[in-house]
């Protein structure tokens, strides 16, 4: 009972971490935030934390002065690139969390143990499973973060061109397609992202230097080139709809070449999984009567 009711709030605890905050919001949020003193913000911030972080709260706080965020295995990058707030869940949440998932792991390790005393072996598997699930939570967020950016690349950067090509500044072709893409039915993460850069113009940042903080926010390679590139036309003059055309055959090109790696790798699991269907049936019904035969010719 007690392994149960602490794995149900590890997993509702890491589920209300997830759940991300609206970008259209920020700006909002800080106008809001820029007229209130340090203490009123605070006072504000601790009345609308969730259930589950008043709860984890006690836990956390104590792990945050006394253990190194690196124990945790995920820094604030990390958590920014899967999704999440690290005002919502920092590394110590993720400490807090990794070590309540241990303890509900040995928790049920126990309860096995009184059931079936053989299962005391699966008692270190079980902790250990529980303390590496927050971060393996993460990784996969991250990952599928990562796929879904790049897939989205190739058509942002289509549209910015034809917006451009059509005469459209690069600030209002980029507020076009953010608008555009965040308030369909399906919003993709790229228009946040891009949502985000210009709320960060919006209050004086250059759209170069915004566009570049977003690219590091994504932590992608390939968005990062095209941001470079995009700049250093800007800075030289030179035609930025000849350079996003190049940038969109370059984009266009790797998504080809990861379509390829994933369509061969593809191919070496299902063999894998022939293997390991076939064989056991083919040493089975096969190999052990032939050697079985054999050995009765030669002793028998």
């Amino acid at each position: 009972m007690i392994g149960a009711l602490l794995a149900a709030a590890a997993v509702a605890c890491l589920g209300g971490a997830l759940h991300p905050r609206r970008a259209a919001a920020l700006p909002v949020e800080l106008a809001r935030a820029s007229t209130l003193s340090a203490r009123e913000v605070a006072l504000r911030e601790k009345a609308r934390r969730p259930l589950w972080q008043r709860l984890l709260s006690p836990l956390a706080a104590p792990l945050a002065t006394r253990v190194r965020p690196g124990w945790a295995g995920i820094g604030v990058d990390d958590l920014r690139r899967a999704g999440i707030d690290p005002q919502r869940l920092g590394p110590a949440e993720i400490v807090a969390l990794k070590l309540l998932g241990a303890a509900a792991g040995a928790a049920v390790g126990v309860l096995l143990t009184l059931l079936l005393p053989p299962a005391s072996l699966l008692l270190p598997a079980l902790a250990f499973g529980g303390f590496v699930a927050p971060s393996v939570v993460v990784s996969r967020r991250r990952a599928a973060r990562r796929r879904r950016l790049l897939r989205e690349l190739p058509d942002l950067v289509g549209l910015l061109t034809a917006f451009v090509g059509a005469g459209i500044p690069l600030e209002q072709a980029l507020h076009l397609i953010s608008a555009q893409q965040a308030s369909g039915p399906a919003p993709t993460l790229l228009a946040g992202e891009l949502r985000a850069a210009l709320g960060e113009y919006g209050l004086g940042t250059p759209i170069d230097a915004a566009l570049e903080a977003m690219a590091r926010r994504t932590g992608l390679v390939e968005i990062e080139l095209v941001v470079a590139a995009i700049a250093q036309g800007r800075r030289q003059g030179a035609g930025l709809e000849r350079i996003l055309r190049d940038q969109q055959a370059v984009v266009r090109v790797a998504q080809r070449n990861r379509a390829a790696a994933e369509a061969s790798r593809v191919g070496t699991r299902l063999v894998g999984v022939l293997v390991l269907v076939y064989l056991p049936e083919f040493m089975l019904l096969i190999m052990v009567p032939l050697f079985y035969g054999i050995f009765l010719r030669a002793f028998g």
